[in-house]
């Protein structure tokens, strides 16, 4: 790692500023890197010194949201851009800010942070904003520094990551990860081209390594959905909907079992995704109905009623060329209505097929739903309507026939 100017000011400040031996000594933190464990003495450093660190970490997801909304990057070592910073670590769960503001105030900084060797702060970038705070409201001299761990120039980007992710999956430690912010810490991993193997064992164990891949797996497809919906990239969105869990089951319980267990081809797995996307955008779905759809890919005729959604036609040698094997055209987008009736309906195909040996039950179903239709509706007399009419009524004669 190269020496940057802040590197230079944090080595001057500990060379002209005498740190109490014995305390250093009392305060040293263990940190595991390049397969070693390391002994650290903790250092008091102005924070003036040093700089958030929130862009692979916990806050990833909100830091985007705000940048999309300044419509402009933001750099931790701006002046200009460190109050935005510090507003989104104070504001994410304040009433969680609040208790460690007050324990700061009663008790100090008890647990000492980790930094990189030029000032980025690992893990204590919310202690930091809240002594800044303090320090605001007080000037009182004692909230503007900062109890870390210096780690060495030589620390590279895959220990860097290591080290974040031990810390910030810790079961103890005072913030809970968000859901969709660990798995962009997760791919972050990845991207320092680290193994799923390294990663589980990098977090201690606590996720397997076929639970990282799944993990990893279930990001892409929230950013299929994100790019579905023309919102690439703008998580926030999963959290502010409280849609990951759909987006869970959506490939743990349908997607993955399907190519797995049941053998469905790519483009049936596309038109399938494409249709749960329509109804996590659109209707009010929950998991639980989202898990229903490896019931309804497996029953051609459900199926069928569950496409029957998507308006098509039938493509030009243009659009035959364009065409990908995976994925089916869309001439008109279904609006809410249309994907939640088509979803019912296809549920209910389920249901009878479950109780094909229940002919009473089956009878008693249908003759519900159809003393619940108006006779006198105009829709009856439409094209659509007059079709199913036809079926039932064919249906009913060959049942009948069948019990002379």
């Amino acid at each position: 790692m190269l020496s940057t100017e802040r590197s230079k000011l944090i080595d001057a400040y500990l060379a002209t500023h005498v740190q109490d031996d014995e305390e250093m000594d009392k305060s040293r933190m263990t940190i595991s890197y390049k397969g070693v464990l390391h002994r650290h003495p903790v250092y008091k450093i102005p924070t003036k010194y040093l700089i958030h660190n929130i862009m692979n970490g916990r806050f990833r997801s909100e830091l985007l949201e705000k940048q999309s909304e300044l419509n402009k990057k933001l750099d931790a070592s701006d002046e200009k851009d460190k109050p935005i910073f510090r507003q989104l670590l104070l504001e994410q769960k304040r009433s969680e800010t609040e208790v460690l503001k007050a324990d700061l105030i009663k008790n100090g900084q008890l647990d000492p942070g980790i930094i990189t060797h030029d000032g980025a702060v690992i893990n204590a970038n919310r202690r930091m904003a809240i002594l800044h705070e303090l320090f605001e409201e007080t000037k009182d001299s004692k909230y503007e520094y900062l109890l870390v761990a210096r780690l060495p120039s030589d620390v590279g980007e895959k220990d860097l990551w290591k080290i974040e992710a031990g810390l910030q999956f810790g079961r103890d430690y005072r913030l809970e990860y968000g859901g969709v912010n660990e798995l962009i810490k997760l791919r972050e991993g990845e991207r320092q081209k680290l193994s799923d193997k390294e990663i589980s064992i990098a977090l201690a164990g606590r996720y397997t390594v076929k639970t990282v891949r799944d993990k990893l797996d279930t990001l892409k497809l929230i950013d299929s959905y994100l790019k579905f919906i023309n919102k690439k990239g703008q998580y926030n969105l999963i959290v502010e909907h409280r849609s990951l869990e759909k987006f869970n089951s959506l490939y743990s319980n349908v997607i993955k079992p399907l190519k797995k267990k049941h053998g469905i081809d790519g483009k049936e797995i596309a038109t399938l995704t494409e249709v749960a996307f329509g109804l996590i955008e659109k209707t009010d779905v929950s998991h639980w109905d989202i898990r229903e759809l490896r019931k309804i890919a497996t029953i051609p005729k459900a199926a069928n009623q569950l496409k029957s959604s998507l308006v098509q036609e039938t493509p030009t040698q243009d659009e035959k060329t364009e065409q990908s094997d995976s994925k089916p055209i869309i001439v008109k987008e279904p609006d809410g209505e249309q994907l939640k009736e088509a979803f019912t309906s296809a549920k209910e195909v389920v249901d009878a097929q479950e109780d094909r040996d229940k002919p009473l039950r089956l009878l008693s179903r249908a003759k519900s739903a159809l003393d619940g239709v108006d006779e006198k509706s105009p829709i009856l007399k439409e094209e659509k309507a007059q079709k199913e009419l036809k079926e039932i009524n064919e249906i009913l004669k060959k049942i009948i026939d069948s019990t002379k």
